[in-house]
């Protein structure tokens, strides 16, 4: 893997928007996504959640876990994710308790590198914010004292709503990590449906010499070395090394017979074991469709016309809530939408029981134990593990 791609947002406890969330992290193959606010929290390994259940990291290899109230870590791929939210009706005096609390955290961790993720409620210029409230001082100074890294980039609004916008989604992280960051961008031209949009970044892959590579490594083909036929390997050999033998005369160009070589070799592994098939990355989860993939194209396009319009120097207030409105009937309609397709899908799922127990139901849950992870069934309850066995298994 030559990038680790993250996602970072806050959706507001709203359920049609983390439906939304996990569709874009299938769509652009995320590995990572740090959510605030999250509508709720799974008890599935790819999930880990906050003490409180206001921030959570997605991801699929989440190992040495820790939580707080209002923070949550984790390692994936020798990062250490930091997730955090911090409330804005709380007072200064709490947000400082909690920012110690929070070096405690990243210092837990040290020396491995670390990203800190999340909606602080702080304003800063620091990060783009045309304003610093005392929020933002204290979180400043704090991240001067703990050596992280602001990632920050432009003065993009990261929460947007109907009468204006505020910077309050950061993402720090120590230099080690830093240097290594690719593209941070607030994604401007996708829907939510929240009011705070999402905050993609790469993260290069670090290799054994500690340089990160330049380009991804294309590792070629791969075969299935347990299904070799020995015989056919044997045979396929002394055909190549006949034909070299009748074609080759005189002296001959050392890039030349590497390259010939390279092609025997592949025709040898071919005659003699199967190809091992590449598994594309999962493009979209079970209830998306194209009608909804056209109704958030058409949520994306009235929200442009409406920030558009904000823009302009003389506005009719009359003519701006118009527009607004379009904007939030499309964004209703999208949710209408996700919702009666999730519905449709788990009847299809729960009806296709009866006609096929070995088919998408039972890939389904075996996808779910995960061989880097305990056994699911070790962890149900026994009433709980019978009924599943019965239905899948009647």
């Amino acid at each position: 893997m030559a990038q680790f791609h993250f996602l970072q947002g806050n959706i507001n406890h709203c359920a049609r928007a983390q439906d939304l969330l996990l569709q874009s992290m299938a769509e652009w193959s995320i590995h990572v996504a740090v959510v605030a606010e999250p509508y709720f929290i799974p008890t599935r390994d790819n999930w880990l959640g906050c003490a409180d259940g206001l921030v959570a990291i997605i991801g699929e290899t989440l190992i040495d876990p820790s939580r707080g109230r209002g923070w949550v870590a984790a390692v994936s791929g020798g990062i250490v994710i930091v997730g955090v939210y911090f409330s804005p009706n709380k007072s200064l005096a709490d947000f400082e308790g909690f920012l110690v609390e929070l070096g405690a955290v990243v210092g837990r961790y040290h020396p491995r590198p670390v990203l800190v993720l999340g909606d602080l409620n702080a304003k800063s210029s620091a990060w783009g914010s045309p304003v610093t409230d005392p929020r933002g001082e204290v979180l400043e100074e704090w991240t001067v004292t703990t050596g992280l890294v602001v990632l920050n980039r432009g003065s993009e609004y990261t929460c947007v709503r109907q009468r204006g916008g505020s910077i309050v989604d950061v993402s720090f992280a120590s230099p080690s990590v830093a240097s290594r960051v690719r593209d941070w961008r607030v994604a401007v031209e996708v829907e939510t449906l929240s009011d705070h949009r999402y905050i993609r970044f790469d993260v290069s892959a670090q290799t054994a010499s500690g340089r990160h590579p330049t380009t991804p490594i294309n590792d070629g083909p791969r075969w299935a070395l347990k299904r070799i036929d020995r015989e056919l390997l044997e045979e396929a050999a002394l055909v190549q090394s006949w034909i070299w033998e009748s074609t080759t005369d005189g002296p001959v160009d050392v890039e030349a017979v590497a390259l010939w070589f390279r092609g025997a070799m592949t025709q040898i592994c071919d005659a003699s074991m199967p190809r091992v098939r590449q598994r594309s990355a999962k493009r979209q989860v079970y209830w998306w469709t194209a009608e909804i993939a056209q109704l958030r194209i058409a949520c994306v396009a009235a929200r442009r016309r409406y920030t558009r319009y904000r823009r302009r120097r003389r506005r009719d207030s009359a003519e701006e809530d118009a527009l607004y409105e379009v904007y939030r009937a499309s964004k209703e309609t999208l949710r209408l939408a996700i919702g009666d397709s999730k519905s449709r899908a788990r009847e299809e799922l729960l009806g296709s029981l009866d006609r096929d127990p070995w088919g998408r139901p039972y890939r389904w849950i075996r996808g779910k134990l995960r061989p880097w992870a305990p056994p699911l069934t070790q962890r149900m309850q026994p009433q709980l593990l019978e009924s599943v066995l019965s239905t899948l298994f009647p």
